[in-house]
C-alpha cells in the first residue's frame, strides 16, 4: 500500500486537540490529531489519546491511523484504519498493533476498513504504521512529554 514512499521523509502537520476526564482514574485525558505527509502528499491522519499523570504502564497511549491517500481524487475506499498501543512494562516501553475495529476511528467513515492485528502484523503495512508512529511520536510536541 505505502511501500513506494520513503518513510524517512514523513512530516507531521499537527491540527487540533481536546481534553477530557478518564472514567477509571479521574485523571485528565488528551486527544491530539493531525496529518502525516510524504513530500506534498498526505499519506495518513492520526489521533493520539493518552491519560495525563498516569504512566504508560497504567494507561497506555492509543495511536489511531487512517493510512492511504488524501486529497483530490482520494476517498475512504483508498484508506484503512490501523491502531497501535504505546505501553510500558517491566521490560521498558513498547509499541504493538491492536485491533482498529475496537477504536473510535473504525466508525469515522474515513477508511474503508478497520484492520485487526492479524491483518497488519508481518506485512509491509506494519512497517508503514510503525514508521508513522515514530514520526508522530518524535515530531508532535503536544504529546505526553
Amino acid at each position: 500500500m505505502q511501500g513506494n514512499i520513503d518513510k524517512t521523509e514523513y512530516e507531521v502537520e499537527p491540527l487540533g486537540q481536546s481534553n477530557g476526564v478518564c472514567g477509571c482514574c479521574g485523571n485528565e485525558t488528551h486527544l491530539a490529531w493531525g496529518f502525516v505527509h510524504a513530500g506534498s502528499a498526505t499519506v495518513a491522519s492520526y489521533h493520539v489519546h493518552w491519560t495525563a499523570s498516569a504512566g504508560l504502564d497504567r494507561h497506555p497511549a492509543n495511536y489511531d491511523f487512517i493510512i492511504g491517500p488524501w486529497g483530490e481524487g482520494a476517498s475512504s475506499a483508498d484508506r484503512v484504519a490501523v491502531s497501535l498501543m504505546h505501553f510500558e512494562n517491566e521490560d521498558g516501553p513498547g509499541v504493538m498493533v491492536i485491533d482498529a475495529g475496537r477504536r473510535p476511528s473504525a466508525n469515522s467513515g474515513l477508511a474503508a476498513r478497520a484492520l485487526d492485528r492479524e491483518s497488519v502484523v508481518g506485512t509491509e503495512l506494519a512497517g508503514t504504521a510503525f514508521a508513522i508512529f515514530d514520526t508522530v511520536f518524535l515530531q508532535d510536541t503536544r504529546l505526553y512529554r
